[in-house]
């Protein structure tokens, strides 16, 4: 049997996140991996440099090619970039009724860059987040979304409520920005109750990517029929092993290894 994933993301010419780092992880999955790219990046171990979007017609034409022809048992999104790409995504995920939807908030790059224009903000809040199936952001990203200040755990519990609120079905609030005495809380919530993974805070500079993997190992998962909760729970342990095993990649920050299980 073929498990089918695809990715509606940038492409990060340096491997370590967007489409090539979802690609892999859905190889590592032993899932076939499809993809629509949204933006041409320039970037490497120190950042992001530029980004170059593409059309929301020839974004919208990837998704319709692959999904009338080979077919997705579940799909991803990363960085969109502008407003008309995000509107773009949303139409064809109701157009082709798209299911299985994992939603990778990706707003900002670690330098600080924006990958979402500030004015698709509201679009994406209004179009994306009522369709999607299992977001995922990090403490910053929950912020810009819900307006709610994160300083503590329980900050993510509200955080993640709103987020199911606004139409997601199942929110998993990251909580690598907020480590507390060397352990990493992410909160997840269905809409009935918490669940709080912990993990070892992993002391490395290595994490490029670490938001594409988590999202794309969600969605191989779902692919392949485990319900979103295990899921994310079999996501979440294979990125603690991506990032205890990361690799030193240029002169800055690292990326995971994403083939470390086979290792």
């Amino acid at each position: 049997m073929i498990y089918r994933a695809l990715t509606i993301a940038g492409s990060d010419n340096s491997g370590g996140a967007g489409i090539q780092a979802d690609l892999k992880v859905f190889s590592a999955f032993g899932v076939y991996g499809m993809s629509a790219i949204t933006a041409i990046t320039v970037q490497n171990s120190l950042g992001v440099h530029q980004s170059i979007p593409v059309s929301p017609e020839t974004v919208y034409s990837q998704i319709e090619a692959v999904v009338t022809d080979i077919g997705i048992d579940a799909f991803k999104t990363g960085m969109l970039q502008t407003e008309d790409n995000v509107l773009a995504v949303a139409e064809a995920v109701k157009k082709f009724e798209m299911k299985n939807f994992v939603c990778d908030t990706v707003i900002k790059s670690k330098n600080g860059r924006y990958l979402l224009d500030k004015n698709a903000v509201n679009s994406f809040i209004k179009k994306i987040i009522p369709l999607t199936d299992v977001i995922t952001p990090n403490i910053d990203e929950a912020e810009v979304l819900t307006g709610i200040q994160i300083k503590t755990v329980q900050d993510m519990k509200r955080a993640a409520k709103e987020l199911v609120k606004m139409g997601v079905k199942l929110a998993v609030v990251k909580g690598g920005h907020l480590p507390q005495e060397n352990t990493i809380t992410d909160v997840v919530y269905d809409g009935r109750e918490y669940l709080l993974l912990r993990y070892p805070l992993v002391k490395t500079k290595n994490t490029h990517g670490t938001g594409c993997t988590f999202s794309a190992a969600i969605t191989s998962c779902l692919s392949k029929g485990l319900s979103p909760l295990k899921a994310i729970r079999v996501a979440r342990a294979y990125v603690q092993g991506a990032i205890e095993n990361a690799l030193s990649t240029g002169k800055g920050t690292g990326s995971l290894n994403h083939f470390w299980t086979v290792e």
